[in-house]
């Protein structure tokens, strides 16, 4: 079956994490991360909706400026979710600059702050000179997003500051077999959209009206073809703790495909504790316990700046000898 969603690293590993997803069909995108985004286009740019920040980092942020000069006259609004701390770092931002000639201008950027118990929500609208507005606060829940069939969870994670993790995934994908439903002399019709929403809602006693005709839904079941939505993770800048790993792999579980940082080697995994980091040891092990089914190395030292491989070896290693 056909993805809903593609996914590429807008950068190589040693240099700003940052995913860009595509979607198909769709006229938006959404990233994980925001950092150096030069590599994308402004056509690009112009189709995100949603950015979902771990932290404000200047590898992680910095690309916020860009972003914003690319959209500032787009009607659609911009979604920002990020941890404690992203709502006055978009105020902050935005008051570097002069806004007396954008009163015209339709943008409106909508932040969403993550804490652990709650989140707290500020809007900056051009029409409003970009001053912040502040919205109505709501109980923290790790679903943070859904819409169009897919759904975007967060965890919160230690790297000395708060940080966030996230996951994108998508609904089962329900298709019509066309050819069985031609064999079967079916016309199609709104009927059919009607009977996929029953069977992922699990309505188990409806009837279809085809043609003047009336069918059970276990009549039409056969004409559909049902597989798992694909699922993707994102974890960077994260300390190896015992609870870090433990949420990590909860967040990936099942995964199709795991973003994650290695930052370090396994011979300085010392040094990765000492500096919040994840080594590749940790990533490799990580994904193991989740059951991912591949993994993407991303964020790593440029220390090892010529030793991709390595890193690369290390990872597959600990994923294999990893208990899960």
């Amino acid at each position: 079956m056909k993805s809903t969603f593609f996914c590429k690293l807008v950068n190589n590993p040693y240099q700003d994490p940052v995913v860009y997803v595509r979607f198909r069909r769709e006229k938006e995108s959404i990233m994980f991360d925001c950092g150096d985004v030069y590599r994308l286009s402004v056509r690009e740019i112009q189709k995100i909706s949603d950015i979902f920040v771990t932290h404000m980092h200047v590898d992680h942020f910095i690309g916020f400026d860009n972003v914003l000069r690319c959209l500032l006259n787009r009607e659609a609004p911009l979604n920002i979710y990020g941890p404690t701390g992203i709502i006055e770092a978009v105020e902050s931002k935005l008051k570097g600059y002069t806004w007396n000639l954008i009163k015209e201008y339709p943008l409106k950027i909508e932040v969403c702050e993550m804490r652990r118990d709650v989140i707290l929500r500020g809007s900056f609208h051009a029409s409003e000179g970009f001053n912040k507005i502040d919205g109505p606060a709501a109980a923290f829940d790790k679903s943070i997003m859904s819409k169009a069939g897919l759904a975007v969870e967060a965890d919160i994670f230690d790297h000395g500051i708060e940080v966030l993790g996230f996951s994108l995934r998508e609904d089962t994908q329900i298709n019509i077999n066309k050819a069985l439903l031609l064999e079967r002399g079916l016309t199609p019709g709104p009927w059919l959209n009607e009977l996929k929403t029953a069977i992922r809602n699990d309505i188990k006693d409806i009837e279809f009206n085809i043609a003047g005709q009336q069918y059970h839904i276990d009549e039409l079941r056969t004409l559909t073809m049902i597989t798992q939505g694909q699922k993707i993770a994102y974890i960077t800048d994260i300390s190896p703790s015992e609870s870090n790993v433990k949420k990590a792999v909860e967040l990936a579980r099942d995964a199709d495909t795991l973003y994650i940082e290695a930052f370090f080697l396994a011979e300085d995994i010392e040094r990765a504790h000492m500096r919040n980091h994840l080594a590749t040891v940790h990533a490799g092990q990580i994904a193991k316990m989740a059951h991912v089914k591949n993994v993407e190395i991303i964020h790593i030292s440029p220390k090892y700046i010529n030793m991709l491989d390595i890193i690369k070896e290390e990872v597959k290693e600990a994923s294999l000898l990893a208990g899960v």
